[in-house]
């Protein structure tokens, strides 16, 4: 049985619980590409080397395959605080460092906002301009406008929340 004091809570507002699920998904969606990448990379190696034949559209599937896995592994990042400059934080004291979260979250949300916002125009141009067998790799492409918008939303979304509770060291 679980020590009540490490439970999560489970009465968390409304805001923390769409985290929560969303975090959730995010991490299925990038340990399933993962597994794909994984199984198509084999399935690729074996057909090569005991048939002498490729599986096609493989190679292109594999490429973006590598692009879904980084992407959501930089949502994943971010959300769990393992990426974070302290060039300057270093030398700030704690009260300074928490007072300057949230200007850094909403900072980071319109940063990557913008990036949303051209990646997005990006992919529409060329999604409009694919030939019709190729529009599945153009459909894949949709990681990039998709990730930076996650990343806009989790910034938002801690920006709103307020900065996590530092964990006591066990």
């Amino acid at each position: 049985m679980t020590d009540p004091e490490t439970r999560p809570e489970r009465n968390r507002n409304w805001k923390a619980k769409l985290e929560f699920y969303l975090t959730r998904t995010e991490s299925a969606i990038a340990i399933s590409s993962l597994l794909l990448l994984l199984s198509l990379s084999l399935a690729e190696i074996s057909a090569r080397n005991f048939w002498h034949t490729a599986i096609p559209g493989a190679e292109v599937l594999d490429r973006y395959l590598v692009l879904w896995v980084s992407f959501l592994g930089a949502v994943m990042a971010v959300r769990e605080r393992h990426i974070k400059i302290d060039a300057v934080a270093v030398w700030l004291p704690e009260s300074w460092r928490r007072k300057l979260e949230r200007p850094i979250f909403i900072f980071s949300a319109v940063v990557c906002g913008g990036l949303f916002w051209a990646a997005a125009r990006f992919w529409h141009e060329e999604w409009l301009h694919a030939p019709a067998v190729e529009k599945w790799i153009a459909a894949l492409g949709i990681i990039i406008p998709v990730s930076f918008f996650l990343l806009t939303f989790h910034f938002t979304l801690r920006f709103i929340i307020g900065p996590r509770v530092p964990r006591p060291p066990s």
